[in-house]
C-alpha cells in the first residue's frame, strides 16, 4: 500500500485512491462534524462499564435524558479489545448499560470489526450516547462480522443508543462516522496497517554499506475497486502448523475468488450428498469435490452478500465440475486445472450464506 498519509471521505472511511483513477469514496453519506453544544463528557476505559451513564438518565416520567459523549482512545479501537473478543454486548441499537462500547461502534457499523491495529492518523473516536430505559428485553443479532447477546432478565440502571459517533485525527480534524445497519462489513483498504505488509531488501543503487528496505504491496483493486489479496501461493497452499487456515479446510465454510485483469473466478467446495461421508477438515482435501466457475460479471461484495456465497448459477458459469484437491495445482503466476492455465493477480475469501452454503446448486 501507498505510505501516503491516508485521507478520509466524507463518512470517516478511509479515502481510496488507484493510479489514474478518481477518488472513491466509501461511504459519501457522512458529513463533516460541526461544533455544537458541550455535552458531559465521559472516558471510555478498557474492561470498565460505563456505569455513570445512569447519572444522566432521567428516572422521573416525562423529563428527559441527557445526552453524553464518550471519548475512546485510538489503542482500545481493535478486534484485539478483550471486551470484543468476548462479546460483552447485549442488544440490537438499543443496549444494555453494560455493554461494551467499542463493541457496540462495531456492531452499528460506525467502526471496522477486522482492524488489529488503530489506523496511524486516528488519535481518538467520539459517541454521543443516549441513555434510556431499560427495556423487557435485549434481542440478539448478527451485525458487521460481530454478534450481539440475548437478555431476557431485567436489568438496573439503564440502557443506551449511539446518537452519532466522529474520528478526531491526529492532525486535530473531526470526521463524521455512519452507521451501517445492513450488516454487510465496509471495506477499508487504507485501514490496513502498514506493519503488517511485507518488508523486502532491495540492494539496486544502494549506498556502499546501506542496503535500503522497500514495502511489498500486498493489497490491491479488484474489478469492482474494492480491496482484495494481491495473488501469492502462500495465501492459497496447504502448509503451515495450522491445518485449519489451509485453503482446503477455509473452503468449509468460504469460498475463494480469484481474478485477473479480466475475469473473476468463484473456486466453491462441492457439498457431500445423501450419506456421503465429508471430507476431513485438515487432511489436505481428502475425496472432498470443488467446483470453478466464471463469474458473468464482477459484483461488489455487498451485492453478493445480498445474492447469496455461492453466487446463484444465473450469475456464474460452471468450467470444471467435480475437481478433486489433487487436480487444483497452485503456481506463482495462478492456478492449473486439468491441464488449463488460469492466470491470477488478486483473491478473495468470502464466508458462505444460509442461502448457498447447503445446497450450492450448478
Amino acid at each position: 500500500m501507498s505510505k501516503r498519509p491516508a485521507e478520509f471521505d466524507l463518512a470517516g472511511r478511509p479515502v481510496v485512491r488507484k493510479p489514474g483513477a478518481p477518488i472513491i469514496a466509501q461511504r459519501p453519506e457522512g458529513v463533516v462534524k460541526q461544533p455544537g453544544p458541550r455535552l458531559p463528557m465521559l472516558m471510555y476505559k478498557d474492561g470498565e462499564p460505563l456505569r455513570e451513564l445512569r447519572n444522566f438518565y432521567s428516572f422521573e416520567q416525562g423529563q428527559p435524558s441527557v445526552s453524553v459523549e464518550v471519548r475512546i482512545p485510538a489503542h482500545c479501537l481493535t478486534s484485539n479489545n478483550r471486551h470484543v473478543r468476548a462479546r460483552q454486548l447485549w442488544g440490537t441499537d438499543v443496549y444494555t448499560e453494560d455493554s461494551d462500547l467499542v463493541a457496540v461502534l462495531m456492531h452499528c457499523g460506525y467502526w471496522y470489526h477486522s482492524l488489529t491495529h488503530p489506523p496511524a492518523q486516528v488519535a481518538e473516536v467520539r459517541a454521543v450516547l443516549q441513555p434510556q430505559a431499560p427495556l423487557p428485553r435485549y434481542t440478539s443479532s448478527a451485525r458487521n462480522s460481530i454478534r450481539s447477546r440475548a437478555w431476557v432478565a431485567p436489568i438496573e440502571g439503564c440502557s443506551y443508543r449511539v446518537e452519532k459517533c466522529w474520528v478526531v485525527t491526529r492532525s486535530g480534524t473531526s470526521v463524521d462516522l455512519s452507521p451501517n445497519l445492513d450488516g454487510v462489513p465496509a471495506a477499508a483498504a487504507t485501514f490496513t496497517p502498514s506493519h503488517m505488509e511485507r518488508i523486502v531488501t532491495r540492494s539496486s543503487g544502494a549506498a556502499a554499506g546501506r542496503r535500503p528496505q522497500t514495502q511489498e504491496v500486498t493489497v490491491v483493486f479488484n474489478l469492482t475497486n474494492e480491496p482484495w489479496l494481491k495473488y501469492n501461493m502462500p495465501a492459497v497452499a496447504d502448509r503451515g502448523l495450522k491445518p485449519h487456515e489451509w485453503t482446503s479446510a477455509r473452503l468449509h465454510s468460504s469460498v475463494l475468488y480469484l481474478e485477473n485483469d479480466r475475469e473473476r473466478f468463484e473456486l466453491a467446495r462441492i457439498p457431500p450428498s445423501g450419506n456421503e461421508a465429508d471430507g476431513e477438515v485438515a487432511g489436505g482435501g481428502g475425496g472432498e469435490r470443488y467446483r470453478l466457475s466464471r463469474c458473468k460479471r464482477p459484483l461488489a461484495a455487498a451485492v453478493m452478500a445480498r445474492l447469496g456465497v455461492p453466487l446463484p448459477a444465473n450469475e456464474r458459469t460452471v468450467l470444471l465440475d467435480d475437481l478433486a484437491w489433487g487436480e487444483i495445482e497452485w503456481g506463482l503466476t495462478g492456478v492449473t486445472l486439468r491441464g488449463t492455465h488460469y492466470p491470477l493477480a488478486r483473491l478473495h475469501f468470502m464466508p458462505q450464506t444460509a442461502k448457498t452454503a447447503a445446497g450450492g446448486g450448478q
